[in-house]
């Protein structure tokens, strides 16, 4: 009877039964308000569950933020670090392409390096490279020491800022006595220059090709910032600002000639034996 009865009904709404449309248009407009209100009141649940579906996300979608903000920002720390030597080693890679002399890569080993002083730094290659006492130490701006002891995996140099430091130097046509006076950006030359000097702010001051220095000819020191007549008129005191800075050395250059030896015209090396 039920079956019999839906299918009569299905028959009936099919063909657009009058009576049976107004029933359900009754029904509806009867059912409407208690259906309305069954979504209100279910609403505040559904939104809770969304609600709470939701927050889980975006709380594990934070937490994979705040790791990448942390890995990001050690990344940027590392890089920090890893720039400053990259930068360092191409500064002084490229020095080896205008050198005339064979020059050797070494990096300043950092920290507490014995009871040296300030103008003492330690470098990572020795005798089994090289390196030998006296020889200069340069970077790309310009000479920043020599050789003060070398052993067989590590050297220590003295610093042109050193009032220990002697060097002869080349300025003007004239070659002199260059001296470190404790300062990181000059040294000063205080012999050899005659009072008849002329010797103007600004000129070029370089190793010298003279006996009067260890080290090979041309190498950069810096440029007259002051020069002074002694009052005997005898010999001429001159001011050399540095061209390289002894206090930030991350890597440098010794200069693979032995102290001492006849350097050619063109650059050749010869032992000074």
């Amino acid at each position: 009877m039920i079956l019999l009865l839906a299918v009569a009904l299905i028959t009936l709404d099919f063909n657009n039964f009058g009576p049976l449309e107004t029933i359900q248009v009754g029904a509806r407009e009867v059912l409407s308000p208690i259906r309305s209100g069954a979504e209100r009141v279910a609403s505040p649940v559904t939104g809770l569950w969304n609600g709470a579906t939701d927050y889980d996300e975006l709380e594990a979608e934070n937490d994979v933020l705040r790791a990448e903000i942390d890995r990001l920002r050690g990344q940027l720390v590392r890089d920090g670090i890893d720039r400053g030597d990259y930068e360092a080693l191409l500064e002084n890679f490229g020095l080896e392409g205008t050198q005339p002399y064979p020059l050797l890569l070494a990096k300043v080993r950092t920290g507490e390096v014995g009871n040296f002083s300030s103008t003492v730094i330690e470098i990572d290659k020795g005798s089994s490279d090289g390196v030998q006492t006296d020889m200069a130490v340069v970077t790309a701006a310009g000479l920043v020491g020599r050789v003060e002891q070398a052993d067989r995996t590590s050297a220590t140099v003295l610093l042109v800022s050193d009032p220990n430091f002697v060097i002869g130097a080349e300025v003007a046509g004239e070659v002199g006595l260059a001296r470190g006076v404790g300062s990181n950006t000059i040294v000063r030359i205080t012999e050899g220059l005659s009072g008849r000097a002329v010797i103007e702010d600004g000129a070029p001051v370089t190793t010298t090709r003279s006996e009067r220095s260890l080290f090979p000819p041309n190498i950069v020191i810096g440029t007259v910032s002051a020069a002074d007549v002694s009052i005997d008129q005898d010999q001429t005191e001159v001011e050399v600002l540095l061209s390289a800075d002894p206090t930030d050395l991350r890597f440098v250059n010794v200069v693979l000639v032995e102290p001492g030896a006849d350097i050619g015209e063109d650059g050749s090396v010869e032992d000074a034996g």
